[in-house]
Parts: structure tokens; sequence; C-alpha cells
């Protein structure tokens, strides 16, 4: 069976690493978008798979948009970092076999083996089945969920994650901080930490504000996190050192134990 695969926003980072990956498992794939020109028709009615890699905020009109153009027995799936919503569009406007996707990695990568790819079964099995083979023999590590399950996850991943580096370069930055002269005091967490909020802030701004404003279940974590600084502020601002010992303690005993280790891959 040849598989015609077409990349709608191909022309982006992820849109052209899935264009070779795709390529190097035999199949033919086709680009389609750009920022003026999301999608085309022709394209759409050619191809078995299309795969929706565009910017968060149009993910939803270009699903809208595409589904029309698709021939009914084809598979449609998306590569954005949030799933609910994604997939809520995909099911309403496209009648045929839907399976949301998030490759927890980025472009940068050289290979799909040991990386983990989240797959969200939406609607059908036959090509479920077939990407999720696909994906494997590859050597990727294929997490199977839902879109809340996932949406929920990556609140604490994601959406905590970047919020901590986020706050921490906007105080670097209204403290005024003297960045050149950090390197001769700063200890080896520090530069770790440091690094991740450079790299941070040399990505696409309007993908971080998507991570944090379109996930709905950020607004729990963010709110635990602002009572947990809320709260040790408190015990510093009191010089409460028995305070913060206990606190410690009490993390300390929720972590012992628990480590993340990395992924196996499918042929360990």
């Amino acid at each position: 069976m040849s598989i015609k695969v077409g990349i709608v926003g191909g022309q982006g980072q992820m849109g052209q690493w899935f264009k070779r990956f795709f390529e190097e498992q035999g199949l033919e794939v086709l680009v389609t978008g750009s920022s003026t020109t999301p999608f085309s028709p022709e394209v759409a009615r050619q191809v078995d798979v299309a795969i929706i890699s565009v910017p968060m905020h149009i993910t939803e009109q270009t699903i809208r948009d595409i589904s029309p153009h698709l021939r009914p027995e084809a598979l449609l799936m998306d590569l954005t970092s949030l799933k609910k919503d994604p997939m809520a569009a995909m099911l309403q406007y496209f009648p045929g076999e839907v399976v949301g996707t998030h490759p927890l990695f980025g472009p940068g990568l050289e290979t799909i083996k040991g990386s983990i790819m989240v797959l969200c079964p939406g609607r059908g099995q036959r090509w479920f089945n077939w990407l999720k083979d696909l994906l494997t023999r590859a050597g990727a590590i294929v997490q199977i969920t839902t879109p809340e399950e996932h949406d929920i996850m990556m609140s604490v991943v994601q959406g905590l994650t970047h919020f901590v580096l986020i706050a921490m370069g906007t105080t670097l930055r209204t403290l005024g901080t003297k960045i050149n002269e950090l390197d001769d005091f700063a200890t080896p967490t520090f530069r770790k930490l440091f690094g991740q909020v450079q790299h941070l802030f040399n990505q696409k701004s309007d993908l971080y504000a998507c991570i944090q404003l379109r996930n709905q279940a950020n607004q729990v974590i963010l709110a635990a996190f602002e009572a947990a600084v809320a709260d040790i502020r408190r015990i510093v601002a009191n010089q409460d050192a028995p305070g913060l010992i206990s606190l410690m303690e009490e993390n300390r005993r929720f972590f012992n134990g628990f480590r993340l280790v990395a992924p196996r891959s499918p042929e360990q």
C-alpha cells in the first residue's frame, strides 16, 4: 500500500522534521502551507494522511478549513502541544478517522528513537494502529492517553515549568541583574537553570504564550504554585527557621523514592 502524507504548515521547523521522518520511513510527503496560505485544497484531496502542523492559535481554524477537502477514508491528525480543543475540532469537522499526537521533543532532535510520542485515539482503529506501529518500529516510545489527561499532565510538565522560567527571567530583568558578572559566582545548579531560562526566551514567544493561556488545567496548577510561593515568602519574612525546615522535610518525604528515569525504547 502506497501511502501519501500531507503536512499542513510543513514549512515550519516541526513540519520539516516530520517531513524528513516520514520520508525516511519510505512514504511520499507533500508539504503545503505558509503564513498567508494555510493549505492547498488540491494537496488535501491527494493525501491519505493529513497532518496539521500550524501555530496553535490557528490550529482549529485550519482544521475547519481543510476538513471538507479531505477524502473520507483519510486520516486527520495534528502535532499540537495541547490536545483537548484540537481533538474536539477534528472530530467535529472531519467525519473520518482522527488521531491527536504530541511529540514530546523539539525539531533539534536527530532521531525519534528513544523519544516520547503521545497518541490520543479519536475515531477509528485502522489508521491509529498504522501510526502506532510505524512510530514503534522507528524506535519511539508511544504513550497513549486521552486529550483531557494529556492536558492535565502538560499543565505540570509545560505550564508550571515554563511559568517558573518566565518568572525567573522576569525577576533577573526587573532587578537589573548584571548577567556578565554572574559567571564568576554561578554554581552548577544556577548555570543549568540559567541556561534553561535563556533557551526559553530564544524560542517562539507566541508558542509559549499559547501553552500558558490556552490550557485550562494551568489555572489549578498556577494557583497552587502561587499559594506555595506566598507560604514560603511568609516563612522567610518571619524568619521562621523551624517552619522552613518543617516544609523542607515534608517535601523530602514526598519526593523520597521517586525519580524520573529515561524512557525505555521498545527494543530494550
